[in-house]
C-alpha cells in the first residue's frame, strides 16, 4: 500500500452500500433541503450491538458545513429509521484529535477544542442533537470505573427516549466510556 492510497477506502461494506443508496434516494426525493443534502457523503457506517438481540447503526457523515448537517439531521434520522427499522445515530466525520499536541503547543496552553475530552463532549452533543443537555456528572463508585451521567431537558423526552440504548451503545463504541442518560425533574419556581 502506497502512502498516497492511505486515505482512500478500498471496499465498502454491505451496510455502507445500503446507507449510500438510501442517502441518494433521500437526496432525490427531498425538495425542501436540496441544498443542504447535496454536500453529504457517508464516510463510514457500522452496526453496534445494543443488547443481546438488539442492534443499531452508527453513521459518520462527511459534510462541507456542519450547520447544513444540523438542518437536515431530523429528516435523515427519520428516513434512515424507516428504511432500516432500527435506531440510527449520526455524527459528523471530521472530528479528529491531533495526537502530537505536546510538540505543536510546547510552552503554551493547548486549545480546548483540540483535546480528547472536548472531542468526546462534541460526540455526545452530536449523538443527542435534537435534545438539549442540562447537566453532566461524573461518578466514581467503589470498585467500578467512572460513570458519566447526562441530564436532558424533559421537553425533549418524546424525541429521544426510544433511542437511549442506541445512544449509550454508540457512545461506548466511540469513546469506551459508560454513559447513563436521565431526564431532569427540575420544577420551575412560581
Amino acid at each position: 500500500m502506497d502512502k498516497g492510497d492511505k486515505g482512500k477506502k478500498e471496499k465498502l461494506t454491505e451496510i455502507e452500500k445500503n446507507f449510500q443508496t438510501t442517502l441518494k434516494s433521500i437526496i432525490n426525493t427531498e425538495k425542501d433541503h436540496k441544498k443542504e443534502l447535496e454536500g453529504l457523503e457517508i464516510e463510514n457506517a457500522k452496526e453496534v450491538q445494543v443488547e443481546k438481540d438488539e442492534k443499531c447503526y452508527l453513521v459518520r457523515l462527511n459534510s462541507n458545513n456542519e450547520n447544513d448537517l444540523k438542518k437536515v439531521h431530523p429528516t435523515l434520522i427519520k428516513k434512515f429509521e424507516e428504511q432500516f427499522s432500527v435506531p440510527v445515530a449520526i455524527i459528523p466525520a471530521k472530528k479528529r484529535v491531533n495526537g502530537k499536541l505536546y510538540k505543536k503547543f510546547r510552552g503554551t496552553k493547548v486549545p480546548r477544542d483540540k483535546t480528547l475530552t472536548a472531542m468526546f463532549d462534541s460526540y455526545l452533543d452530536d449523538l443527542l442533537f435534537p435534545a438539549t443537555i442540562i447537566g453532566k456528572r461524573i461518578r466514581y463508585p467503589k470498585g467500578k470505573c467512572r460513570q458519566f451521567k447526562v441530564l436532558i431537558d424533559p421537553i425533549d423526552k418524546d424525541t429521544i427516549e426510544y433511542k437511549i440504548p442506541c445512544i449509550t451503545a454508540c457512545y461506548k463504541a466511540l469513546t469506551n466510556r459508560p454513559l447513563e442518560i436521565e431526564f431532569s425533574d427540575v420544577k420551575k419556581k412560581e
